[in-house]
């Protein structure tokens, strides 16, 4: 979900040395024999490992400033709300569970908890990986963004006092 987004740009951001990338997934073979050839190209900037693994996907997301998800679609998604409370700040493209709970941050307000863009196009989704790197760089900005994204509810008691508004409404206009 969205990984050739990522194949089409990310080889210049490591090789002049503006990010590592930690890719833990599976996939089809053409994107992973990609990431394998960039994980030989620049072993110290690159680690891959195919399959899943929930612990080392959590010490990724705990040593991680960002987490890119560009999905084509996401019809809920709990990546991007695990790397929230972690603090690892996320790249998404605007669909789905993601549109729900990832929200541009806005430099002139200190609001948002990600980064966002909308086109599922590998343009796209450069500029708003060159937006994070800029915020990345500035302070408070990148105090305040990942500060917002730790803040982020999206737990099943806030659902559940949003069930009860509801049902307070509904039963008042009976």
């Amino acid at each position: 979900k969205g990984i050739d987004i990522i194949q089409k740009t990310i080889s210049n951001y490591i090789e002049f040395n503006r990010v590592r990338l930690v890719l833990l997934g599976s996939g089809d073979k053409h994107y992973t024999d990609f990431f394998y050839y960039l994980r030989d190209k620049f072993p110290n900037k690159v680690i891959i490992q195919i399959g899943y693994n929930t612990s080392f996907s959590h010490k990724i997301f705990a040593s991680s400033d960002f987490m890119l998800i560009p999905s084509r679609f996401e019809p809920c998604g709990l990546t991007q709300m695990y790397a929230l409370k972690y603090g690892t700040i996320p790249i998404v493209r605007h669909t789905g569970g993601l549109a729900d709970t990832v929200f541009e941050y806005l430099p002139d307000h200190s609001t948002g908890n990600g980064l966002v863009f909308n086109n599922y196009s590998s343009d796209d989704f450069e500029f708003a990986l060159n937006r994070a790197l800029s915020i990345y760089n500035h302070q408070p900005h990148w105090s305040k963004i990942r500060l917002n994204a730790m803040n982020s509810n999206y737990s099943s008691y806030k659902s559940a006092e949003n069930y009860i508004q509801i049902f307070q409404w509904a039963l008042e206009k009976l």
